[in-house]
């Protein structure tokens, strides 16, 4: 399989430039929403700490899938062909889907943090729903084993 670029390459340098700029204006939106729940009061300190996992979680995969990795989607295999990165670190395409693939997956024990921690306030104090703040810990410890191995499990069936 050959990976063709655009005939002319004007286009191809406007692509990334447009990559550029969206990622830097991903990284400034992702500034002003860390700022703004800064500003609210209503908003527990836990639940803060969560919200700002999701949204670094989310720059650094961003700037990671834009500017480091910059995938070729091409059918029936999820990547194989790097195209013209910015930033040219030396990851083979293989490689480079798996820490794609486990930046993606990381994502999943935040939310599912912040699903707890959102269903715990509702709950009433003596509801057998109630959990404990181990029961906290070890239930997204469960979580996390399966979201780490996601990647590695892509690169060892590769």
């Amino acid at each position: 399989m050959t990976c063709f670029r655009p005939p002319d390459p004007t286009i191809h340098h406007v692509i990334r430039v447009s990559k550029l700029i969206l990622t830097v204006f991903s990284v400034i939106m992702a500034i002003i929403s860390a700022v703004i729940i800064k500003q609210t009061a209503s908003i527990s300190k836990d639940y803060a700490r969560l919200l700002y996992m999701i949204i670094f979680s989310a720059a650094i995969f961003d700037v990671y899938s834009q500017l480091i990795f910059d995938p070729q989607y091409i059918m029936p295999y999820l990547c194989v062909y790097r195209d013209a990165p910015i930033f040219n670190l030396p990851l083979t395409p293989a490689w480079g889907f798996v820490i794609w693939v486990t930046l993606m997956a990381l994502n999943i024990p935040i939310y599912a943090a912040c699903f707890i921690h959102r269903h715990q306030i509702i709950v009433p104090p003596r509801s057998i729903f109630k959990l404990r703040t181990y029961s906290h810990s070890l239930l997204l410890a469960v979580i996390l084993g399966p979201s780490l191995s996601y990647g590695f499990t892509y690169y060892v069936s590769y």
